[in-house]
């Protein structure tokens, strides 16, 4: 890219139109400069954006689509192989009819060279667009042109809920309280950090998570395409005057930026409006560029918005480390693998005792003990856990059985809730051996203490925390037997948690209703 000067990551008074030309003055070469474009358009005549003689907009709905064309042609050319494009817009009524901006201008951006005419020079025809396959073929000769080849791709279609909007509606028409939000991509080589946006907040996941701890990312809960987020509230960055009629919430631009950018990438918004898009961007570390007309929001911007969000940082960090202390991320990995882990051993424990090709009996088991390697937890390759199955001398037969039991428990089918990911070592041994001859061997035991007691099959909440010697001792003489169960063995684990069970109270409401259904009055 050369060169250049950092004032050229700012809000600039220019018409988009001319957005190339605008770049040309800062960059000695505006090709793959840009590594994210996020905007919104004028919604034709949908709003007042300020006195702007000529603005886009202010035209023939044609003409309008026309301007968005030749724009986003720009942005496609300055636009790097990785950039996407991310356009929020809405439909509208006019003459009692639904207007598609969306959609309509996803017909403009994915044929950006216009071609209408067949390629052959000695062909008259006209090319028409297979809306399945978006190529486009000839009418006469058949000749086929693939427009996607040097065109925006659309790569995904989000709903925006802004959870306000206008008091009223229209007869045929409800309470409108959402947008589309469009991604296009230039190549499939594009930049998608899907793990930057995961959602860490437990409150936020299903009430099934904790029974499920499988079917959740150990980094978090991808959003769906639905995203929540309320409009800003008039004043939220600075007085009411001169307001930007359609302002980004902050947290939908950074989710954005995320997904899309890495810091120190260059976000483009070529209708930067109060310019929630560029703060965002540079509070996040990345090098912002913007054109406005309107020089009322331009000094809003550098008055009110900028300022505003930056002083939003420091409360957000705050938050998180309150919410999930100065790791966050790392300590939902730790909760989601502990949960994942111990399920496993209870799973398999129910799993050993019903396979019919040996005799092994509930009270044959008397402990498990699961131990992970906490260097394996928080980072992106499976944790190392050994998992050992403690009893009666008949336990050995174990070690011939677990390959098809573990087999039995794992789907390849990930949506079946069956994918654990993780390397266990199974190994069974008498009790008798396990404390003075076997666990000093297998076992550093220095690092293993506190322990923790998982009983009656109850994986998410610790009982009790003990040290290895006093397990010992509480087998030696018989005290063990306290947490042993019907149905379920002891669970020991190194890793301690105890977490708050959603579907439990669920099910515990759900009882309670039955036993009230079931109750006769005449009684």
């Amino acid at each position: 890219m050369g060169e250049t000067s950092d004032s050229v990551f700012d809000i600039h008074q220019a018409d988009a139109r001319n957005l190339k030309y605008e770049l040309e003055k800062w960059f000695e070469s505006t090709e793959t400069v840009v590594d994210a474009i996020i905007t919104s358009p004028p919604y034709a005549d949908m709003q007042d954006y300020g006195d702007q003689e000529g603005q886009i907009g202010e035209q023939l709905y044609e003409d309008f689509l026309e301007d968005l064309r030749t724009i986003f042609k720009q942005c496609y050319d300055v636009a790097s192989d990785e950039s996407t494009l991310w356009i929020v817009t809405d439909t509208f009524r006019r003459n009692n009819r639904i207007v598609r901006p969306p959609f309509d201008i996803a017909d403009e951006l994915e044929n950006l060279e216009k071609r209408r005419l067949c390629p052959d020079e000695d062909c008259n025809g006209r090319l028409q667009r297979d809306r399945g396959t978006g190529m486009l073929h000839c009418d006469i000769c058949n000749e086929e042109v693939n427009p996607l080849d040097e065109s925006w791709q659309l790569k995904d279609h989000l709903i925006w809920n802004k959870q306000r909007t206008r008091p009223w509606r229209k007869k045929g028409q409800l309470r409108n309280i959402y947008e589309h939000i469009s991604m296009y991509a230039k190549t499939n080589d594009y930049k998608y950090n899907a793990d930057s946006i995961r959602i860490q907040d437990t409150d936020e996941f299903g009430r099934w998570w904790v029974n499920y701890p499988e079917r959740y990312h150990p980094k978090g809960k991808l959003p769906e395409n639905i995203w929540g987020f309320p409009i800003p509230k008039q004043g939220e960055w600075g007085p009411k005057l001169n307001y930007h009629p359609s302002p980004f919430p902050e947290p939908l631009v950074e989710r954005i930026i995320k997904l899309a950018t890495d810091p120190g990438d260059i976000v483009l918004d070529p209708f930067a409006g109060v310019g929630s898009t560029l703060a965002v961007a540079e509070r996040l570390d990345r090098r912002p560029i913007g054109f406005e007309l309107n020089e009322d929001f331009i000094e809003h911007y550098h008055k009110h918005v900028l300022p505003a969000i930056e002083e939003q940082e420091t409360e957000q960090q705050t938050e998180q480390q309150t919410l999930f202390g100065e790791e966050g991320s790392h300590n939902l990995k730790y909760l989601i693998w502990a949960l994942r882990i111990h399920k496993y051993a209870f799973r398999l424990q129910r799993e050993l005792v019903s396979n019919e090709e040996i005799d092994i009996q509930r009270k044959d088991i008397s402990s498990m003990l699961a131990v992970t390697d906490p260097e394996t937890i928080g980072i992106d390759t499976k944790p190392q856990t050994q998992l050992h199955y403690l009893g009666t001398d008949k336990v050995r037969e174990l070690n011939d059985i677990f390959g098809q039991a573990a087999e039995n428990l794992i789907s390849a089918n990930r949506g079946s809730g069956d994918y654990y990911e993780v390397d266990f070592e199974l190994n069974a041994h008498p009790v008798e051996d396990w404390f003075e001859e076997t666990a000093p061997q297998v076992l550093d035991l220095s690092s293993i203490n506190p322990l923790y007691v998982y009983p009656d099959g109850i994986h998410h909440w610790y009982q009790t925390e003990l040290t290895f010697d006093l397990w010992r001792s509480m087998v030696e003489n018989g005290e063990w037997k306290r947490y042993q169960s019907t149905h379920w063995v002891p669970l020991v684990s190194n890793l301690g948690i105890q977490v708050e069970n959603p579907q439990q109270e669920v099910d515990e409401m759900d009882g309670k209703q039955t036993v009230l259904g079931n109750f006769d009055e005449t009684n």
